[in-house]
Order: structure tokens, then sequence, then C-alpha cells
């Protein structure tokens, strides 16, 4: 079962080749592994130089961003299985083994995410089990989390899909794209096993720009909100409330916490009988406390 994979890079010298090298050194023999650089300029070059007879391919040109980059090695992409994995995260040992005997025996399921570890300095190393999401209510109330690196799938995807990601979806893309996934009725599947490991760092979108995440992902639900039932838009308005109580607990706006949870109620009287809206409420007070007692 061939394997298509995707490195999309920009100026990540530091870590490229290591990630490289996870990729390689699976020693999976149906592997189709291209890299697509947007014309680095901090020595990238030098480091695919060293791989450039290793790979399928190699582009070096100017581009659009991270998700012109990723269509543009889908579209050469001939594998049956294919993922992306960013120039600064890895594959653990045995992961595309390990994830083409999964779609074997399961050969009616089109997607699977695996378990992530999450590491990084001045991060913890945490080993992530991913929920997947069974509508997309539940993707866009963010009840669902699948991290990118270990997610992987059948190449007739995209052309269910469409024939890439899209690019006014800088954060979200591939979230938007699992929205639409379960709009089709189209169900993954979840490998218990750690597949990659996502590292975070300072310039990396993730801890740089999460502001940014929660900005256009809030774009995202509002885009597909009307494609949803009655209580489903109300749940996924609510849980938009929940989001924005955190963040001003964060803030140490306090009125501004309430008055979130109070509309998120009334929103969504349910939620009272939902795991998250009691979560909400515990992060909150704590915070609330807190803040009482430094002052």
């Amino acid at each position: 079962m061939k394997i298509s994979i995707i490195t999309p890079s920009f100026n990540q010298a530091d870590y490229l080749e290591e990630t490289i090298q996870s990729v390689l050194h699976q020693g999976y023999d149906e592997l189709e592994y291209f890299i697509v650089d947007g014309g680095s300029t901090d020595g990238s070059h030098e480091i695919l130089a060293r791989y450039r007879d290793r790979v399928a391919g190699c582009v070096e040109e100017p581009d659009r961003g991270q998700v012109d980059a990723i269509n543009k090695g889908i579209a050469r992409a001939t594998g049956e299985i294919v993922a992306f994995l960013n120039s600064d995260d890895l594959y653990l040992s045995g992961a595309l083994a390990a994830v083409a005997a999964w779609f074997r025996e399961h050969p009616d399921v089109d997607w699977l995410c695996g378990e992530t570890i999450f590491f990084g300095k001045g991060h913890p190393t945490t080993l992530y089990h991913p929920r997947l999401p069974v509508s997309a209510a539940q993707a866009l109330a963010w009840e669902a989390h699948c991290p990118q690196p270990a997610i992987f799938w059948r190449r007739r995807l995209m052309g269910l899909m469409g024939e890439g990601f899209r690019e006014d979806y800088r954060y979200c893309f591939d979230h938007e794209w699992m929205v639409r996934l379960m709009l089709r009725g189209i169900k993954g599947g979840s490998l218990p096993l750690p597949l990659a490991a996502y590292r975070l760092h300072e310039r990396s979108k993730t801890v740089a720009e999460a502001v940014r995440f929660d900005e256009e992902f809030a774009r995202l639900a509002a885009e597909y909100l009307p494609r949803l039932g009655w209580a489903d838009q109300r749940w996924v308005r609510a849980t938009a409330g929940y989001r924005l109580a955190l963040q001003a607990a964060e803030d140490g706006a306090m009125g501004a916490v309430w008055q979130s949870l109070g509309k998120s109620l009334l929103t969504y009287p349910e939620g009272l009988f939902r795991r998250p809206w009691w979560g909400t409420l515990r992060r909150v007070t704590a915070r609330s406390r807190g803040a009482r007692t430094t002052v």
C-alpha cells in the first residue's frame, strides 16, 4: 500500500532535517515523499540538496503559503494513503507501517487519527489521545480534537471533497476540511498508538499565533452554522460563549466571564447536562478565586 507524505516548509532549517529523517527512516518500502519549500533563505536549500535523490519530488519556489504548498504536494501524490507532515514535526518509528496495516484492516474507513506526542523546549511532553468528531456540530463546538500530524486519509477523499485544502483558511484549513467530511457523513477511525510528535516552539503558529486560530475558528463556525439543525446551532453558539468566558478569565475580566456564561446558558440550557459547561465553570471559578487572593 503506497503512502504519499507531503512536507510543506518555509525557513525551517532548524527543524527540517530532523523532520525529513523521521520520514525516510521509517523503512517503509512503498513511500512516496514530496517536500515543497516556499523559497527559503535560511539554509533549507542546502539541507534539501542532501536528500533530493531520496525523495519522490522536491519543489523549491515561491508559493502562497502553507496551504498552497500542501495542495501542490497533493496534486502530485499517487499513493492510496496521503498525509502531510509539517517541517517542524516528526513521525515516530513504525508509524507508516502501522497506518498501512490499519487501513488494510478497515477497508471501509477513509481516514484515521492516531495518538500524538506534544513536546518542545519550555513545554511539557504529553501524550494526546484524539477525540474524533461524529458530527459537524461536534467539530464546530470544538469538542473533537485530532492533532494534525497523526491524521492520514485515503486519496480518494480528495476527489470527493475537492482537490485540496481551502487557502482562505490559513490556520483552520484542516479543521474546515474535517467539517466538510462530517457534513458528507464520512466518518473516521482512531488508532490507539503514538504515530507522530508535534513540536511546540516560539515560531510555530500554534504558539506564536494562537489567537489567530480562535479568530479563524469563529469565522469557520459562522460559515457552517446555517447548515446545522436548530439544536446544534444553539450548541455551537453556546460553546463559543464558553471559549469567550475562558479568554475573559485569562484577561482577568470576570464581569465578561459571567456575562458570556449566562448568555451561553440562555442559548443552550441543555448545556447544564454536558461536561463542557461544568468544566468551563470550574476553570473560570478557579481563576476568579485566584484573582481575589492576589488583590
